[in-house]
């Protein structure tokens, strides 16, 4: 991975927090329970996607760059025709799929009628989107990592700025229909089918977006080479490549994103109260982007330490992969442990700030869950790596595994408990755990090594309690007095300084890790500064 990719791919970060924030505006403009009806059709756009066109681009762009390496740019070029080709009469398909059977899909199998609408305006998404994924596995192929991620950014951008214009819009219309039909659920309906209107125009812009640039690029490009008499790949071929390709890690993205609809189903043959539905709307737009931007920003941190794993141990230098590995593991831990505990200990405060009106169904998801942040950031961590050293296939089989567990446990919690939407929470934290400890257990077993349970849980564990109590005292003298935003800031600047600094004195960093990991250079000097080092 050179530095190009790893720029590409946090960017890619970025415009997923990106849609995270999306997703709580959605929230704002339609209600939490608009933004269940959203999700639903949310939910279902992006598993037929993951069919489509999951993964293609890295793909398409890895079989374009070992062709064009090989002066075989006919054949280079062919490839890129047939899979365009290809992916937009698969793209065509699946969006028919989801327009034709939207009725169907919303009422039997979320049994939320009221998302048929909105799935019928996210349809064209698909086929656009498979169009200009190729665009972008062509731009990939020829080394160009500039147009992936401004496209990450920029679709985001339109969608945020759609939807506050299309769903402010609609939703006006459908308050009208809400009041004259008295029923509620038309406002939060409307609003939805904004968004839905929002997403798939934003496709297409991208789609202009795109073309323009491959149409300045093929101008400057000219004209190929020959491939003398090397035979082409015909149309079967090239799909038949492309597909076996995209195999395990395309069947492992769909196993990972698999829950997410289950939980909502499952949800919904439990119970379809309205109250319920509410919850899960919170769960999707409070739970879900609270502790998604907390994953996100530490995974960013990441991705250079994943590259220079591999680069060692392609060196055949294992003992400086095993330190690189083993200090991107620690800086993680060390990041989502205090996130986990200040979210759990301030659950309250943080619930009242971003959802006043349910605040108690928001503190229990935070104080029953908040260690999905640590859970999430291993299992990234130890998936991504497994998948670059060729364990593919032992990450589908251990995300199959957690995704057994998840439905049993989420199963059991509906029925047999009065949890509500806490079990999706407690039944995403067992499988999580599950698939950390198996991904944990193969990583460490892959580069013949052991963690050191000192230096990595226990003593980050220790101060990370530590500052959480100071953070519970310190919000009960201040928050009466200043309120919840207030002491939220305050309470995270006092509770971080003591928790790095307990770090230092506790001397839980050693000189080899902070050559490896990000920020290593800064922890280096205040550690200089309290002559720890």
């Amino acid at each position: 991975m050179n530095q190009a990719e790893i720029k590409r791919r946090q960017l890619q970060a970025v415009s997923m927090i990106l849609t995270l924030l999306t997703l709580a505006v959605v929230a704002r403009l339609t209600g939490f329970i608009g933004a269940a009806y959203m999700a639903a059709a949310v939910e279902t756009l992006t598993m037929v996607w993951l069919i489509v066109g999951g993964n293609l681009s890295d793909t398409l762009g890895r079989l374009i760059r070992v062709r064009t390496s090989k002066g075989q740019h006919r054949n280079s070029a062919r490839l890129r025709r047939n899979a365009m080709i290809f992916q937009t009469v698969f793209g065509l398909a699946g969006s028919l799929v989801i327009l034709s059977g939207a009725d169907w899909i919303a009422r039997t199998v979320f049994r939320l009628p009221y998302s048929t609408f909105i799935l019928m305006v996210l349809s064209p998404a698909v086929c656009l989107r498979a169009i200009s994924t190729v665009l972008l596995g062509y731009f990939q192929g020829e080394g160009a990592e500039l147009p992936t991620a401004a496209c990450g950014i920029l679709r985001q951008l339109f969608i945020l700025g759609f939807s506050i214009l299309f769903g402010r819009m609609l939703g006006d219309y459908g308050d009208k229909v809400s009041k004259l039909l008295v029923q509620e659920n038309f406002t939060a309906m409307y609003g939805g089918v904004g968004v839905g209107i929002a997403i798939s125009v934003a496709e297409l812009f991208i789609l202009f977006f795109l073309f323009l640039i491959y149409r300045g690029s093929r101008h400057s490009k000219g004209g190929m080479h020959q491939d003398g008499m090397r035979s082409m790949d015909s149309f079967i071929d090239s799909i038949r490549i492309l597909w076996s390709s995209r195999g395990w890690q395309w069947l492992t993205n769909l196993l990972l994103f698999l829950p997410i609809p289950l939980g909502l189903i499952f949800l919904q043959k439990s119970n379809t109260d309205d109250k319920l539905l509410t919850e899960y709307g919170i769960y999707a737009a409070v739970y879900w982007v609270l502790c998604g931007i907390f994953v996100i920003f530490i995974t960013m941190t990441l991705i250079p330490v994943y590259s220079r794993t591999v680069t060692y141990l392609r060196r055949d230098e294992q003992r400086f992969a095993r330190t690189v590995f083993q200090s991107g593991v620690h800086i993680g831990v060390v990041h989502a442990v205090y996130i986990s505990v200040f979210s759990t200990v301030m659950a309250p405060q943080i619930a009242r700030t971003f959802c006043a009106d349910m605040a108690e169904t928001a503190q229990q998801m935070l104080r029953g869950g908040s260690f999905v942040v640590l859970l999430l950031v291993l299992v990234l961590y130890f998936g991504r790596f497994l998948s670059m050293t060729g364990g593919k296939i032992l990450v589908l089989g251990a995300v199959g595994i957690s995704d057994v567990v998840y439905v049993i446990s989420a199963t059991v919690l509906l029925n047999t408990g009065k949890t509500g939407v806490l079990a999706l929470v407690y039944a995403g934290l067992l499988g999580l755990g599950v698939l950390c400890i198996l991904l944990g257990g193969m990583s460490y077993r892959q580069l013949r090594t052991q963690p050191d349970w000192l230096q990595l849980i226990l003593m980050p564990a220790v101060a990370a309690t530590v500052s959480g109590l100071v953070c519970v005292f310190l919000g009960k003298a201040i928050n009466p007095h200043l309120g919840d935003p207030v002491t939220l800031l305050v309470t995270l600047v006092v509770s971080c300084a003591l928790y790095w600094t307990a770090l230092l004195l506790l001397r839980n960093f050693r000189d080899q890790e902070l050559e490896a990991i990000p920020g290593g250079k800064l922890i280096r000097t205040l550690g200089q500064m309290l002559r720890v080092f």
